[in-house]
């Protein structure tokens, strides 16, 4: 019992290592190639090397929740596989420990890293992303395409427990929910009048950007004046103005960066309103395939290093992963795109490439056994 504790940890201090090693090397090159671009935008219109700097850290969570797939893989061909070259896995076999064991003790390790992203994955990133938006390149601009006036975000836009608060002229605007494609939920709008005082409070159930109109369902008005407070309720208003649908790119999450449970209640308001769904339910059925391909993707890598054993050194196991995690990519996003395009179930094209993936593994796996 002693010698498995040794093991397990053994085990999983080898791909753990691995896997970390190989985060590192991914989180370099793509933060690299993505700081060497925002470098080329940095101006004297606003975006300075702060902002790509603050991007970079900001977009950490987000790498962590996509690489750690492609991370398991090839820590399990890396850490795995130097136990392989150096006839460990050997001395373990003949020590009485069968290769499903070693599978099994692999495999906890990559359980806990997968929980890992998955937390990093519905509770930081959400927030992260927006910060990253919230300081894009293409939303420091004073102007925008119309000549009006678009000024600095972090004065006009805030994020709280309490939704998102915009300012637009002597209007103060509060969402609860605000989502990518120009539709807010529970809002309350506060008209101030010319010396600061609160002349019309609003709360409109729901709006949505359309032809270049707002139009708000469900909205009342208390109207306050020193005679007293009129309330006026109305079933539809048409407003022209209520904030810059500019400010969408900028405090709203593009789907496949929500959480799941927001994706969820969002999914439900759209069925309930007979909107598309499709974009939404194939990011919400992503946030459960992609931690789940890294388990198979864990999985997958075992049996090349079993059959490998003593051959092939790091950079053809290194090799071998970058082939493997390329092609598995291509292939989700390939079928996520064709679940979109011919409106195929949204849970064929997030869970497939996952699933050919495992079926390939079990495969592998019993053949070695």
């Amino acid at each position: 019992m002693i010698l498995f504790k040794h093991f397990d940890r053994y085990i999983g201090r080898t791909v753990f290592i691995g896997t970390l090693f190989a985060l590192l090397v991914l989180f370099a090159i793509d933060s690299i190639i993505d700081f060497i671009n925002d470098m080329e935008s940095v101006d004297d219109r606003g975006f300075t090397m702060t902002h790509a700097l603050l991007r970079l850290f900001f977009k950490m969570p987000q790498r962590l929740y996509e690489f750690m797939p492609t991370a398991l893989l090839l820590g399990a061909l890396i850490g795995i596989g130097q136990l392989a070259s150096k006839s460990e896995l050997v001395a373990l076999r003949s020590a009485g420990i069968s290769k499903l064991r070693i599978i099994w003790s692999a495999l906890k390790v990559g359980i806990v890293l997968v929980v890992l992203s998955i937390w990093v994955g519905e509770m930081v990133v959400p927030t992260s992303q927006s910060y990253v938006n919230s300081l894009s390149k293409s939303q420091v601009r004073t102007v925008d395409e119309s000549g009006e006036r678009f000024s600095d975000v972090k004065k006009i836009a805030l994020r709280s427990k309490h939704g998102v608060w915009v300012r637009d002229g002597n209007k103060y605007i509060n969402a609860q929910e605000i989502y990518p494609d120009y539709r807010m939920r529970d809002i309350w709008i506060y008209e101030l009048d010319s010396q600061y005082k609160l002349k019309r409070a609003s709360f409109a159930k729901q709006a949505v950007y359309e032809n270049q109109v707002w139009q708000l369902l469900d909205i009342k008005h208390s109207l306050i004046s020193t005679n007293g407070v009129e309330t006026v309720a109305a079933e539809e208003e048409h407003w022209e103005r209520l904030v810059s649908p500019n400010l969408f790119d900028v405090i709203t999450v593009k789907p496949e960066f929500m959480g799941a449970a927001k994706l969820k209640k969002y999914i439900d308001y759209l069925e309930s309103n007979e909107l598309d769904t499709q974009r939404y339910q194939l990011a919400y059925f992503n946030r459960f395939a992609i931690p789940l391909s890294g388990i198979a993707m864990l999985l997958l890598a075992l049996p090349f290093v079993f059959r490998s054993a003593r051959t092939g050194g790091l950079g053809q196991r290194i090799m071998l992963g970058a082939v493997i995690a390329l092609t598995f990519n291509i292939l989700s996003k390939v079928m996520g795109n064709a679940s979109v395009v011919y409106s195929l179930p949204p849970v064929i094209g997030a869970f497939l490439p996952t699933l050919i993936v495992i079926v390939a593994a079990t495969i592998a796996i019993r053949r070695m056994a």
